[in-house]
């Protein structure tokens, strides 16, 4: 029975024109798990992790403390771990509101003026996307999405001992699609899971010949006993 431990990436830059880095906070909280997690010296096998950038270094940043005084580790870079493709899914979202009126670029700008309308316009967005209403050519449906990620889950298990565990470094949407296949969740239960994922958050599940089950959901406990509530973020 290998264990996977998914990990939710830093906090990224919501509501900013170039969302894909890390903020300073999303910074911190991947040096805070990556200390908590070299403290409690799980022999990670191998390191995966998803191609956006807020991925990369949130894995970076836990690799770097995991492995200090060890040879660093080398991280397997997985695109079926990509997030959703947010920005094309408001675009298109837009252009199909709007009509023939501002163009879909000028509008996302106008909306991340006021961030907290912005979050309210996204999840409209990715409800209609989800349930299937928002569709266009060159955006991956929800159906394709989960078939990716769960075709990702299927790769690296091949590549996992019966006793390995192994570090993912993903996104919310991935994760909740991990545990909705999990848990057999329905999709409206999905959907409203992906928001309540934390960043830098892990969760852990047991790999055993294909079949996935949950061990811990969306645990913060590095930040936690770090006294700084401050790096507890949903976005």
């Amino acid at each position: 029975m290998a264990l996977v431990y998914l990990i939710r990436h830093g906090q990224a830059s919501f509501g900013m024109e170039h969302y894909d880095k890390l903020s300073e906070i999303g910074f911190a909280q991947s040096l805070t798990l990556g200390r908590f997690l070299a403290r409690c010296n799980i022999n990670f096998s191998v390191f995966y992790s998803g191609s956006k950038q807020r991925q990369l270094d949130t894995a970076r940043c836990v690799m770097k403390e995991i492995s200090e005084e060890k040879e660093q580790n080398h991280l397997n870079t997985l695109h079926e771990f990509d997030e959703y493709d947010a920005a094309g899914l408001l675009k298109r979202y837009f252009e199909r509101e709007d009509g023939a009126g501002s163009p879909p670029m000028e509008r996302i700008r106008q909306a991340l003026k006021d961030p907290n309308n912005f979050f309210i316009i996204f999840q409209k967005a990715v409800w209609s996307w989800f349930s299937g209403d928002l569709v266009g050519e060159g955006l991956e449906s929800r159906l394709q999405f989960r078939e990716r990620v769960l075709s990702g889950l299927a790769r690296i298990s091949t590549d996992l001992g019966d006793h390995d565990p192994c570090a993912v470094f993903t996104s919310g949407g991935v994760i909740a699609v991990v545990m909705g296949h999990a848990l057999s969740l329905s999709d409206e239960e999905t959907y409203d899971l992906a928001w309540r994922i934390r960043n830098a958050s892990v969760s852990v599940f047991s790999e055993h010949r294909g079949h996935l089950k949950l061990l811990s959901f969306n645990s913060v406990a590095h930040f936690e006993v770090s006294d700084n509530p401050d790096l507890i973020t949903y976005r």
